[in-house]
């Protein structure tokens, strides 16, 4: 203990320089990191009054529900979702979530909104978050 505390005060400076190039350095990775799962947000944008109608509409282009009712929703979940036509089980996904971004583009059906999806009778995947 003794030999730590000589050495502690031989060396002061440059411990303290080490301990703060360590520091610098995790909150600087942690910061890129934050940073990068930011960018991986897609943005929302509020429109005007006059094109809130077309949050209103059903978008199927899944012709299997076409027969659903045209009823109208919330425009609180205005952001489209994404499901397969050839999943196991009716499930959608946000665009943020890595297994919506995986269905290739002939599979991918597009509802309008979160509410629109729902009333299809699709469910939230469980590995997609809100």
């Amino acid at each position: 203990m003794e030999n730590l505390t000589k050495f502690l005060k031989t060396y002061q400076a440059d411990v303290i320089l080490a301990l703060v190039v360590i520091l610098v350095s995790i909150t600087a990775f942690n910061l890129g990191k934050i940073s990068a799962l930011q960018q991986q947000k897609t943005p929302i944008s509020i429109t005007g009054p006059g094109t809130a109608n077309s949050l209103e509409t059903m978008d199927y282009s899944n012709s299997e529900n076409q027969n659903l009712p045209n009823t109208k929703h919330s425009t609180l979940n205005a952001v489209s979702v994404v499901a397969s036509k050839n999943s196991a089980g009716k499930v959608y996904h946000f665009p943020w979530c890595a297994s919506g971004s995986k269905i290739s583009e002939k599979n991918k059906i597009t509802f309008t909104t979160e509410a629109v999806a729902i009333a299809a009778g699709y469910t939230l995947a469980g590995n997609c978050k809100k």
